[in-house]
């Protein structure tokens, strides 16, 4: 029974330490091969974000958090879509396994997140908190009139 435990926690553990490294993997790849997107401009940071017409949590979830995050940064941040079935070297060359799925792009064009799956806006708020880029503070209606 102990040894039929052992064994569970161990596949658990590699699976766990095989799905870290795939990300490395990819990571890396990315890097040293240019990301090979159209539209991005360096300098800024970007959610590169992987979709289809045909993804219900794409449009019901991520679609309004990303506006979210877009409504805080402005005309700081980049949001890169890319319609995955229409573009399969794209979705191929970046390790896209599942829609939706989002990547944290720094300013020097450096992949430094994935998302597989839904990522709601305050998760990706830390992720671009985590690469240095901190959203400006927003000041509520209410607030502005009491320091007038």
């Amino acid at each position: 029974m102990l040894e039929r435990l052992a064994a569970a926690l161990a596949l658990i553990v590699v699976g766990y330490l095989v799905y870290r490294l795939y990300g490395w993997f990819i990571m890396r790849r990315l890097v040293g091969a240019g990301m090979g997107l159209e539209g991005y401009t360096p300098g800024k940071p970007a959610i590169l974000y992987f979709t289809d017409p045909g993804c219900a949590p794409c449009h019901a979830l991520q679609d309004p958090a990303l506006e979210q995050v877009a409504a805080q940064f402005g005309d700081r941040l980049q949001i890169i879509k890319v319609q995955a079935l229409e573009n399969p070297h794209l979705t191929d060359a970046w390790g896209v396994l599942s829609l939706p799925t989002t990547f944290i792009i720094d300013t020097r064009g450096r992949p430094r997140g994935v998302n597989h799956g839904v990522a709601r806006a305050p998760r990706l708020l830390d992720q671009l908190r985590a690469i240095g880029e901190a959203s400006p503070r927003l000041v509520e209606p209410d607030r502005v009139d009491s320091l007038s």
